[in-house]
């Protein structure tokens, strides 16, 4: 991911791109602690972990969402078919 330093008001500013907050959990207020290694070029800004009691990190496919399920097929409760095991014609 790439970004660029922008001026905002009499200071400077960086955008960081959607997907790297989404990875991160990140929303509109989050606090960060600046740090910066000058020798090295190098600014780093470290995000509080959030309180909050779910934040999405990142998208997840139907596979590592079920992994390690072992419960049975859903269906069953209602005497019918199992959901699921629908004919695509």
């Amino acid at each position: 991911m790439e970004t660029t330093l922008s001026k905002w008001g009499n200071s400077k500013a960086v955008r960081v791109p959607v997907e790297a907050c989404d990875e991160l959990g990140l929303s509109l207020g989050d606090r960060a602690e600046v740090t910066v290694d000058a020798e090295h070029g190098v600014l780093v800004l470290k995000f509080e972990r959030s309180k909050r009691a779910y934040a999405r990190t990142r998208r997840m496919t139907m596979e590592e969402f079920a992994a390690g399920w072992d419960g049975g097929k859903v269906g069953a409760e209602w005497s019918g078919r199992d959901v699921g095991t629908e004919v695509v014609a």
